[in-house]
């Protein structure tokens, strides 16, 4: 068992934490800016209790996850305390684990192990789901620090990836291209079908054809689609039916790749 505390009372606190514990590990303290925050995840927890301040130096945790937006690292990292020879978790996609490290102990006097754990997955509270199938990433400096998160990740998820940090980089972008700018396309492919009275449910064959061939590294093969757009006057109709000047452009982009990079 591993005594662990959080800071941050967030999504992916919400997720991890629970993780951990029904793993056998034991959550010391939850701290949150939002001290509500902090009380509704404790409740979920076992014997966690709200820490009111970043001062962990007395704390029995001897792994600290921060679970906080990583455009608070600049302001959270310096003012934080932790007991002697803790881990410091970054839970974080972007980051600069080296950055970090030197926002946290500027005088590099520090006995703290610094690493980053990077689920794999985008985590809200409001829906469960099953970590061991969210494959965990991984980066640090020193093997003592590896061997702490290699543990704690195996006890989350079957799917662990030890990579550097312009790789971890590299897989944040992968999901925001697969994800997030996706599901924007999605949106925009919704409200043309809902200016004319129908409803999304008319692509949601097309939808899963393509997530089905992509998993399976099939080419659906739309040729019909790839001529049609070799006809200018399709090409100028589709634009104008796009409202918002930044989708006209997204529109002209992805042709131009469709065309240069056929699939």
């Amino acid at each position: 068992m591993i005594k662990i505390s959080f800071i941050g009372a967030g999504h992916v606190a919400w997720h991890l934490s629970q993780a951990l514990e029904n793993a056998g590990n034991s959550v010391q303290e939850v701290f949150s800016r939002d001290p509500e925050k902090a009380r509704d995840l404790v409740s979920y927890l076992y014997n966690a209790r709200v820490q009111e301040h970043l001062d962990f130096s007395d704390s029995s945790s001897t792994v600290f996850f921060l679970c906080v937006p990583e455009s608070a690292y600049p302001q959270v990292l310096p003012e934080l305390l932790l007991p002697k020879y803790a881990t410091l978790v970054l839970v974080a996609g972007t980051v600069s684990l080296t950055e970090s490290m030197m926002q946290y102990d500027p005088l590099r006097e520090s006995t703290n192990q610094v690493g980053v754990l990077f689920p794999v997955q985008h985590l809200q509270a409001e829906r469960k789901i099953s970590l061991s199938n969210v494959p965990i990433c991984i980066e640090v400096l020193v093997e003592e620090t590896e061997a702490t998160l290699v543990h704690l990740a195996k006890d989350i998820s079957k799917s662990i990836y030890l990579v550097s940090g312009d790789e971890r980089k590299k897989i944040h972008l992968a999901m925001l291209m697969a994800g997030l700018f996706t599901q924007q396309l999605w949106q925009q492919a919704a409200l043309l079908l809902e200016s004319i009275e129908l409803d999304k449910s008319l692509i949601q064959g097309i939808v899963q054809n393509y997530v089905q061939a992509f998993f399976a590294n099939q080419s659906l093969h739309a040729d019909q689609d790839i001529a049609k757009l070799s006809d200018s006057r399709v090409v100028f109709d589709q634009q104008a039916f796009m409202m918002r000047p930044e989708m006209q452009e997204i529109y002209k982009n992805m042709l131009a790749l469709v065309k240069s990079n056929p699939i």
